[in-house]
């Protein structure tokens, strides 16, 4: 008799499914911001508490680089993939997080965008200005901050914590298999590294920079003016179209699954966000604690943006040829030589030119780390001054050096790009070839 009753209980369970209610799991939940607008809509969110429990998710994987390799040196670089989530939650058998997103997803006409299946194509501009559903077309200004906007995405971390993932993972790989990075200089740059990382891991503040891109929508100018579109909507029209991309931080501690399964292998999710600002944009900050250094480190904001792409976006040429990196720093040294001619109001005898071009060229090998980037502008400075009679002091040498890197888009970190085969990423590695805009977003759910 109770197999009865349970096999009745199981196939009455089993037809409550409904077409509306669809599969849904979690990778990551902002709980606090999807309370906050449940109960914007519905009121009080109320909730029998029957216990309290603390629960804490996952296990912090580190591993701890110390003086056990003397050429990388002493550092305490811990590299946390799993998610470790430590909350308190109120249980009851009417309220679960999953339930508010259930309650909160039904209410109809609060989304500006919401994923929708292939539409018709439009014939011509004319029919394509006359469609008003703004899950199909919508214009740039119209995505206003705190709309709320829903897109199925190709999700990735943004390139500047795929970096420090990887500076903190090679330390720890260095410190279990020295002889892997015991060729062209690795350790030396792991070292060089390794401070940067430090610095970078202090910034993140245990936020996740995301960057991913939008599979249904892209973005297409009409008039001169930015729509973002339906993919399927304007098939049949020969524009030119700009990949749209889905920008925002999360909380490390707010990812339900491990972020090894779900950051770094272009699964596809959807994204609930709210927009928090306006329209779209071509640049944004993934570090967001770096805005509070901008006065005191002018050009740091610029430099972190820039670190994450640039270091994988030079490969090492064959038969040791000159690589993109060198073209880079031989610009910015030859950027330096014009400003510091600039700044002691000097010109170079033209039987001087060839002579200092040529030791820029023959600084270009130095671009393989910090310091050896560092020895190269003062070869150059030394020179000049050493021709031009005149001297430039420390604090306006240091200015002119971050303004040519900037310029030459010098990447903060180049050491790491030396080693032939431990960065190779090809998404990123294209990942300037592709015009992008980008919508700048508060992250609430990502979920499949």
């Amino acid at each position: 008799m109770k197999i009865f009753n349970w096999m009745k209980f199981w196939r009455n369970s089993s037809s409550v499914a409904t077409p509306d209610d669809p599969l849904r799991e979690f990778v990551y939940l902002d709980e606090v911001s999807l309370r906050s607008l449940l109960s914007s809509q519905v009121g009080e969110v109320k909730d029998s508490t029957s216990k309290q429990t603390s629960d804490t998710l996952g296990v912090d994987v580190g591993s701890t680089v110390s003086a056990g390799i003397p050429q990388v040196g002493r550092s305490e670089l811990i590299s946390r993939f799993q998610t470790s989530n430590s909350s308190t939650l109120q249980t009851s058998r009417k309220a679960t997080v999953q339930s508010w997103f259930r309650d909160f997803y039904k209410i109809k006409n609060i989304r500006l965008i919401e994923p929708v299946p292939a539409a018709d194509a439009v014939s011509n501009l004319e029919e394509l200005a006359a469609i008003k559903e703004t899950s199909k077309v919508i214009k740039s200004s119209d995505l206003t901050r705190g709309e709320l906007v829903e897109f199925r995405v190709k999700l990735a971390p943004d390139p500047i914590f795929h970096l420090a993932t990887m500076m903190s993972e090679f330390s720890g790989m260095a410190e279990d298999y020295p002889e892997m990075f015991s060729e062209k200089n690795a350790l030396k740059a792991l070292k060089e590294a390794q401070p940067v990382n430090k610095i970078l891991q202090r910034l993140l503040a245990g936020l996740i920079p995301i960057r991913a891109e939008a599979i249904d929508y892209v973005v297409v100018e009409i008039d001169d003016v930015e729509h973002v579109v339906h993919r399927s909507v304007v098939s049949g029209l020969n524009l030119d179209e700009k990949q749209l991309e889905i920008v925002g931080v999360t909380e490390h501690l707010a990812y339900w699954k491990d972020i090894r399964r779900v950051l770094f292998s272009e699964a596809e999710f959807t994204i609930l966000c709210r927009i928090s600002r306006d329209a779209l944009h071509n640049s944004w900050t993934p570090v967001k604690l770096a805005d509070l250094f901008k006065n005191l480190v002018p050009g740091l904001v610029e430099q972190i943006n820039s670190a994450g792409d640039s270091m994988f976006d030079d490969a090492q040429t064959e038969n040791g040829t000159e690589n993109s990196s060198e073209k880079i720093f031989l610009h910015a040294l030859n950027v330096y030589k014009g400003a510091i001619l600039r700044e002691t109001g000097k010109e170079l005898p033209e039987e001087q030119e060839e002579q200092v071009f040529q030791e820029i060229i023959a600084q270009r090998a130095k671009v393989i780390s910090v310091s050896t980037q560092r020895d190269a502008f003062s070869v150059i400075k030394s020179r000049l001054e050493g021709i031009v009679g005149a001297t430039v002091d420390a604090t306006k040498d240091l200015e002119l050096r971050e303004a040519a890197r900037e310029k030459a888009g010098l990447p903060l970190i180049p050491s790491l790009i030396q080693p032939a085969g431990i960065i190779d990423h090809p998404q990123l590695q294209e990942h300037g070839d592709t015009e992008t805009c980008m919508l700048d977003v508060e992250i609430v759910a990502i979920y499949w």
